[in-house]
């Protein structure tokens, strides 16, 4: 299952434009404003205009002052498996080595005949050990 998921990452990123967040994938409704600590975030529904497994119907959080995507948070419009009845990503963003990068990921879904699983990862910087799991 975790080959799959990454060889449909893999094949969406060579689809280039087709998954990025825009206004030519996406509509945007602005919901609230939010304080991620001292950083003030809107947050915005995303409605993909489209059906594929790599466009997901939820919110993103973005930064009032940079506008970059802090954190993305939804479900797939369209399953990338018969294998997988329902999936909930959150991609979370930072800066990593001075570039702005996805830092974490986590994945819940619902794999038929097999129950509930659930796929962490998380981005560490180079030479930096990663932390045990709990």
């Amino acid at each position: 299952m975790v080959r799959e998921i990454l060889d449909q990452e893999t094949e969406s990123a060579k689809k280039g434009r087709g998954r990025e967040i825009s206004r030519t994938n996406y509509d945007f409704v602005l919901l609230r404003q939010e304080n991620f600590g001292v950083v003030p975030e809107y947050v915005l529904r995303i409605v993909p205009k489209r059906k594929a497994e790599y466009l997901l119907r939820g919110q993103i959080w973005v930064d009032a002052s940079t506008f970059r995507i802090r954190r993305i948070e939804g479900v797939p419009t369209r399953s990338p498996s018969f294998w997988i009845k329902n999936i909930h990503i959150t991609l979370q963003f930072a800066e990593l080595g001075g570039m702005w990068a996805p830092v974490s990921f986590d994945s819940i879904a619902t794999v038929r005949l097999l129950g509930q699983y659930t796929l962490t990862g998380v981005n560490v910087r180079a030479g930096t050990p990663p932390s045990p799991l709990p």
